[in-house]
């Protein structure tokens, strides 16, 4: 595969961002995750005519709806936990690549070449405000300007959740030489409605509604990553697991219409067991999953504030592809775990 480099070029806004916007802090919930750098990919097939016509008006539509998004073409200010929008631009990339059809990449099977995949996706930040951006954008591209049917964002998130002193006296972080093995699994409708059946099918399961999806491919993998642990030390350990769940239509506190930036709360799972011949089943986990997720949309629905929000107390059609990046002796046992051999298809 040869990728060839057309361009590359900075787009700014059409018009100068006005001064007292030029300075937009970041919000607590940009505290926790501030480095995050946001990147798309647009593939188009190779009619080369087609495409020359249509560049220049992807960038000009590009300049234009920066003026409405215009955090987008500034700078983060690390030391003022801020964004300089300073209207230095947008890295916009033209590449071409030859002797590789794109389509047969995307479909082939995703372990068989996973560094090759690496190359063709991009880190994405808040979904909802990227979204927003991109389809303003080509809603832009195809009217010939920004019209009424283009959202106008607003920035509010710094307002409605305020920064806060993150500074703790933490021990470094202890170095990883471990050899960390990134492996994909495919988990088909059938085999996820099966699982379903298996969670909330008994009268004793304990479950009493119908998990989702995501609650069972969470659940699944969690439950073999905790035999993984089992396997290697001979008895079952205390496990947490994170999660993000986004604020937007969860919270009684009012938010902005088109409100655009990272709005999010994170909530922790945890099992915990002190009989180490408790075995362990997949309706325990899907219940802790549940529990911590029940509890976090009661606390956004109840809260009128940020504070009360965070409180400092504590491709396959229909299916799902799990991409799980373990130590490679952490790896082999999570592979081997019954329920994973039964649900999903891997191939190295």
């Amino acid at each position: 595969m040869e990728v060839q480099l057309i361009s590359r070029k900075l787009i700014k806004p059409s018009v100068q961002t006005p001064s007292h916007l030029q300075n937009l802090n970041i919000s607590f919930l940009d505290q926790l995750a501030p480095s995050l750098y946001v990147a798309n990919i647009f593939y188009y097939p190779n009619h080369h005519h087609e495409i020359i016509k249509n560049i220049d008006r992807l960038v000009k539509s590009l300049s234009e709806i920066l003026t409405l998004f215009y955090p987008l073409a500034g700078r983060y200010i690390k030391d003022n936990l801020s964004v300089d929008c300073n209207d230095e631009g947008v890295e916009l990339l033209e590449a071409k690549v030859d002797g590789v059809d794109l389509t047969q990449i995307f479909q082939q099977d995703p372990n068989s070449n996973l560094e090759l995949l690496a190359h063709f996706v991009p880190c994405i930040s808040d979904r909802i405000t990227i979204s927003t951006s991109i389809n303003a954008w080509a809603t832009t591209f195809r009217e010939g300007g920004i019209s009424d049917q283009v959202p106008r964002p607003r920035f509010y998130c710094s307002f409605l959740f305020p920064q806060r002193d993150l500074r703790l006296n933490l021990p470094p972080a202890p170095k990883v030489h471990s050899k960390i093995v990134t492996k994909v699994f495919v988990i088909n409708k059938e085999a996820i409605d099966k699982l379903k059946s298996k969670i909330s099918g008994g009268s004793d399961s304990g479950v009493k509604y119908h998990p989702s999806r995501l609650e069972v491919v969470t659940t699944l993998g969690w439950k073999a990553l905790i035999g993984s642990a089992k396997a290697q030390r001979g008895h079952l350990r205390a496990s947490s697991l994170l999660q993000i769940m986004t604020l937007r239509g969860k919270v009684s506190m009012p938010l902005p219409e088109n409100a655009c930036g990272n709005m999010y709360m994170p909530f922790i799972s945890r099992f915990s067991t002190y009989d180490k011949n408790n075995k362990l089943k997949l309706t325990d986990i899907v219940s802790l999953l549940r529990d911590a997720k029940r509890k976090a949309m009661s606390d956004c629905t109840n809260a009128i504030n940020s504070n009360d929000v965070f409180s400092m107390d504590n491709k396959s059609g229909d299916g799902i592809e799990a991409w799980m990046n373990l130590k490679e002796i952490d790896m082999l046992h999570f592979q081997q775990d019954p329920d994973i051999l039964a649900l999903t298809s891997s191939q190295e």
